[in-house]
């Protein structure tokens, strides 16, 4: 079960406004945002992607009769094989594209000084929209030319959760809540037969609320102490945002390493 952690978004604000407005106000300019969905909507993506369904169609189909009669082992052998085909064929048809793209964001964001590029989906206000310069570049003829410098330091950094993710005690966080929330809905389905519309909808209400307590209770703890260790190594790199690696696209501060080492996750 992964569960993302919204503490690096929330302190991305609080650190930005521990800082002076003029400072921001300055510094903000160097950070840019794409629209990523618009990437993926180009001609050549959608044409991967039918590509790629068509063949997982084809190699699940492939997948069903090789497994016909065969033991349990054998099934689990087979899957893994199939699964690296298709893991393969993914590379094949999206890397070119996707390389292209990433060329393309780092040329328009070294021509326009910008020290990071982030989604446009968790931008509510400010930053440099590059969509249509990186549109654009995408859509030339020929080989994109890399930047020769690589992007400035930044005043935003980036946190990859997935590593928070593998803590032992977020691991064990998140097994705890998994486990009650098991629980939970067994006893939901079996207060909920035999009843009317009405009072299932009830018992739901209920189920939700508890849920809500159990995740407060196993989860907000960590979160905090999340919270604290990102917000602790903000102030140290005197950062203006810190955000999840999934929403960096280029440039940024890596301080993933600083963020693991933090006496508040050990």
């Amino acid at each position: 079960m992964h569960i993302r952690y919204v503490s690096a978004i929330a302190l991305a604000v609080v650190a930005a406004l521990a800082l002076a407005p003029q400072a921001l106000a300055v510094d903000i300019n160097d950070i840019g945002f794409v629209d990523q969905s618009a990437i993926g909507s180009l001609p050549a993506f959608a044409s991967a992607q039918t590509q790629f369904q068509q063949f997982r169609d084809s190699t699940a189909r492939d997948f069903q009769n090789a497994i016909r009669g065969k033991s349990q082992a054998d099934q689990q052998r087979i899957y893994g094989e199939f699964n690296q085909k298709l893991a393969a064929k993914q590379h094949e048809l999206f890397d070119p594209l996707l390389n292209r793209a990433q060329t393309a964001i780092a040329l328009v964001a070294a021509q326009k000084s910008l020290g990071v590029v982030v989604d446009k989906q968790i931008v509510i206000f400010g930053g440099q929209d590059i969509t249509k310069d990186v549109l654009s570049t995408i859509g030339q003829s020929g080989v994109i030319v890399p930047p020769v410098n690589t992007p400035p330091p930044s005043e935003v950094g980036y946190v990859d959760q997935t590593q928070i993710d593998q803590l032992p005690k977020a691991k064990a966080a998140a097994q705890t809540f998994q486990q009650a929330r098991q629980q939970l809905g067994q006893q939901m389905q079996q207060q909920m037969a035999g009843k009317s519309q009405a009072d299932q909808a009830a018992i739901v209400a209920q189920f939700n609320a508890k849920l809500k307590d159990e995740q407060k209770k196993d989860i907000q703890p960590l979160n905090d102490q999340i919270e604290k260790a990102v917000s602790d190594v903000a102030r140290k790199h005197k950062l203006l945002l810190v955000i999840d690696q999934a929403d960096r696209v280029y440039g940024g501060t890596d301080v993933t390493a600083d963020v693991l080492a933090s006496p508040s996750l050990k």
